[in-house]
């Protein structure tokens, strides 16, 4: 509920309300009228009969086709009166919404199937963005997003791996190959890795401690006193740090490696599930596409029964006889017996031959009776 109070009408007011009220009277000529009616249109299944040509330009389709359909229906079925003319008009638009939904079916598997293309496409260039060789060795000094797909994550760690092990192979440790180790596993440490960033920290420090320093005894001395002395890590430590990188190398291609075949599979399953998406939107188009198909049936009947009846109409009104013209329709190839009319006529027929059929046998047996029946003397005394 707004609190702000509504402003009193003052004459002034009221003049210019009505000044703007003349100016927003919506479109006035008849083009603009003809245009502006359709501005809510979103799919076209529940346009007007009459408007059904221009939503077709408005949603792109073609009116000439639906025209062409008409005339097919209308060749087929031979309509003879303003009835059936518009049973067949509307049985080609149910058709042309049929076909319609079908292009909306088909949009929607379209568009789940570039989705899938669209997030490989950025796959593939995150994995290019992240596969460089051991000898580009300034990329451990950039600092580079850590990515959220797994497999792309695994191609990155193999590439920091691969420029930390040859800097080790020459000696050359430094700040940065602990940070890029950091980075690549973000807490995913297991035993190895943990041993290998161990290592590092233990040669990066004995780097940075300054010769002269390790070479003082004092400053030695000072560091063992105060339990931080620890003892620079030699050729035993690095062939130990250099086999680790390789066994840690080992395992980064092979779950790689893993990922990429899981990752074809999935996309494999994703393309086949295209088929059929899920979703309400999806659901709406299916439950439509049933109703649709009800409906044709449905029109399908109403138009045979309407052309049955029809040959009937004109059968009694040349006077011949209702009740074997009736049965000549039902009986005509091509035909569907479908009206309760025609099939009662076919059982009254066949009901009055076998009446027939029993009084003539009635009347033979009889006969046959009276002939073989021996004569009857007249022994009868006055």
């Amino acid at each position: 509920m707004s609190l702000r109070k509504s402003p009193q009408l003052t004459p002034p007011l009221l003049a210019a309300a009505r000044r703007n009220a003349r100016r927003s009277t919506g479109p006035r000529s008849p083009a603009a009228k003809q245009n502006s009616k359709l501005n809510a249109l979103k799919h076209g299944a529940y346009v007007s009969f009459e408007n059904q040509r221009q939503a077709m330009r408005a949603l792109g389709e073609n009116a000439e086709q639906f025209q062409a359909l008409t005339e097919e229906l209308r060749s087929a079925f031979a309509p003879g009166d303003a009835l059936q003319e518009r049973q067949v008009e509307d049985l080609a638009w149910l058709y042309w919404r049929r076909e319609r939904l079908e292009r909306a079916l088909s949009g929607l598997r379209r568009r789940a199937l570039q989705e899938i293309e669209e997030r490989q496409h950025h796959r593939r260039q995150e994995m290019a963005g992240v596969t460089f060789d051991a000898s580009r060795r300034e990329l451990l000094d950039w600092n580079l997003p850590r990515p959220n797909e797994r497999g792309v994550r695994l191609r990155l760690r193999l590439s920091y791996l691969g420029v930390v092990r040859e800097e080790v192979k020459e000696g050359v440790y430094r700040r940065p190959q602990q940070a890029a180790l950091e980075s690549v596993y973000g807490g995913e440490m297991a035993w190895r890795s943990q041993l290998i960033y161990a290592l590092l920290y233990r040669f990066v420090k004995a780097a940075e401690l300054p010769r002269e320093l390790a070479n003082d005894p004092h400053y030695v001395e000072d560091l063992k006193a105060l339990g931080e002395w620890r003892e620079p890590p030699g050729e035993a430590e690095r062939q130990e740090l250099l086999g680790l990188l390789g066994e840690e190398m080992a395992s980064v291609e092979e779950e790689l490696a893993y990922e990429e075949k899981a990752d074809e599979e999935r996309v494999a399953i994703e393309r086949e599930a295209c088929l059929a998406p899920q979703g309400e939107a999806w659901s709406v188009l299916v439950r439509q596409e049933g109703s649709l198909d009800r409906s044709i049936d449905r029109k399908v009947k109403i138009l045979l029964q309407l052309r049955q009846e029809a040959a009937r109409r004109a059968t009694v009104g040349a006077g011949g006889d209702g009740g074997a013209e009736r049965e000549s329709v039902a009986e005509a190839p091509g035909r569907v017996p479908e009206n309760d009319e025609l099939v009662e006529a076919v059982g009254n027929k066949k009901l009055k031959e076998r009446r027939g059929n029993v009084t003539e046998n009635r009347g033979s047996l009889a006969a046959a009776l009276a002939s073989s029946r021996p004569p009857v003397e007249n022994n009868i005394a006055y």
